[in-house]
């Protein structure tokens, strides 16, 4: 089973995170409706890199859907109340994984850098092979419709690099 179609798309991101300084725990590809996407921080790795806590949460990473895009996840949980704020990152739905990258250092405060993150045409995650970054915005897309353009977008990621896992069946996570 190759897993979710989608599965690439988050791996680039994570790898672009990761090239970026913001430090990624790992990834997943869930393949309900409708598909989306999770990249946890690292956030003692992100201590050790940045000399203080750059998302100062219990929780924090990048999440994705089909339909909303990208945004931001902080968790807090004083007390056992879980207090979870999203915060969308204004990139398009399926931005090109610098893109993603430079949007989350901007809102982190911290540098965005790494000529592999800044070299258009170059995926980091991808052993270097290119892969042409383009932002490809898709607004209203509704989940579970027929998009040969959307699926084209983010079938530019795919490299088979991803394994599925026990439990989802239709899910692929990995390591960042």
């Amino acid at each position: 089973m190759s897993g979710p179609a989608h599965a690439g798309y988050i791996r680039a991101v994570a790898a672009a995170l990761e090239a970026a300084g913001v430090p990624v725990a790992d990834w997943r590809a869930d393949d309900g409706v409708p598909r989306d996407g999770w990249i946890p921080f690292d956030l003692a790795r992100q201590v050790r890199l940045h000399g203080r806590p750059v998302w100062d949460h219990d929780q924090a990473g990048a999440g994705w859907s089909e339909e909303d895009g990208w945004h931001l996840l902080t968790v807090d949980d004083p007390g056992g109340r879980d207090i979870r704020v999203a915060r969308p990152l204004n990139v398009a739905t399926v931005a090109a994984p610098s893109s993603v990258a430079r949007a989350v250092t901007g809102l982190a405060g911290i540098r965005h850098g790494g000529p592999a993150t800044d070299s258009p045409g170059r995926d980091p995650s991808a052993g270097g092979f290119a892969v042409r970054e383009v932002d490809a915005d898709f607004a209203g897309r509704r989940a579970g419709t027929g998009d040969p353009a959307f699926e084209a977008a983010l079938r530019r990621y795919s490299a088979g690099r991803t394994k599925c896992v026990d439990g989802w069946p239709d899910a692929a996570e990995g390591r960042g």
